[in-house]
């Protein structure tokens, strides 16, 4: 189940990849007669033939949002159900992911101790292997902050969080900073690609950055390869993401500007494959 904004559809379209594509499970609401790519809902469970309506998830896995109370509260009322079909016996893992994740913590645990996993955006990438913990009886609360390293993965956060669980911080699956997990697209000619992360403003009246952290800008190489993979796909449309997409540069070295950007996937972008490129949203 989804909520919020679009960065949240995008990391949606992760998350289900992850879910089908390493750990073989699939959505409930998935019609698998007709082959129709779908948005996804995120409530998963084991491939197998579904027997009716009412089937019950193996994963529970809400993607939250809360840049507004109402938001946040509706992730509550979401997780009573479940949580009290866990407490009568049920073996359903229940993960809550997005920014209700990354600002509660701990306190979501302690709140809905039935919850598996917390998992913060920036953990996306590692969500088979902290499922297969769940699976081993592990409780997890992945939030702590980190800094991308476009082909080393993570860097500069906690032992925590760098150990995930325990385990060696070098993982067999490089990423660059868009966290290249398995893709479920929600569409078969438009599709998000994610330039940008976080945002460095602190508005009084906004969330963001404690909750996606500090900026931190793909490289136009990284964001190329993607189109073109897109493009190669069929795709026609994309649509350029981040929470603050024109401070797109800022933080790199050398400094580039989201309009070189632009200019550098006008420039190498084949003719007759994308033919729009859109963006969201700037500060």
């Amino acid at each position: 189940m989804t909520s919020g904004c679009q960065m949240n559809v995008a990391d949606s379209e992760r998350i289900m990849g992850a879910l089908e594509g390493e750990l073989g499970l699939r959505s409930i609401d998935d019609d698998d007669d007709v082959g129709v790519s779908v948005d996804p809902s995120l409530i998963a469970t084991k491939k197998k033939k579904k027997s009716s309506s009412s089937e019950t998830p193996d994963v529970l896995l809400l993607n939250t949002c809360t840049i507004r109370d109402h938001a946040e509260q509706k992730v509550y009322d979401a997780l009573g159900p479940y949580a009290s079909l866990k407490r009568n016996g049920h073996p359903l893992a229940i993960v809550v992911a997005g920014c209700v994740a990354q600002q509660e913590g701990e306190a979501l645990l302690k709140r809905f101790p039935e919850v598996d996993l917390v998992l913060g955006p920036q953990y996306i990438p590692w969500l088979g292997e902290l499922l297969v913990e769940v699976g081993k009886g592990s409780q997890l609360c992945m939030t702590e902050s980190m800094i991308w390293s476009e082909r080393g993965g993570m860097m500069g956060s906690s032992s925590s969080s760098s150990s995930l669980t325990n385990k060696n911080s070098d993982s067999s699956r490089e990423k660059d900073g868009d966290w290249m997990v398995p893709i479920k697209r929600g569409h078969s000619t438009r599709a998000w690609v994610n330039v940008i992360y976080g945002c460095n403003e602190h508005c009084t009246y906004c969330v963001v950055p404690g909750v996606r952290g500090v900026e931190q800008s793909r490289s136009m190489e990284a964001i190329l390869q993607e189109c073109l993979q897109l493009a190669a796909s069929g795709y026609r449309e994309v649509t350029l993401l981040g929470q603050n997409i024109d401070a797109y540069g800022r933080d790199m070295s050398p400094r580039r500007t989201f309009a070189d950007l632009l200019h550098y996937l006008n420039d190498n972008l084949p003719d007759d494959t994308i033919s729009r490129i859109r963006y969201v949203t700037s500060h």
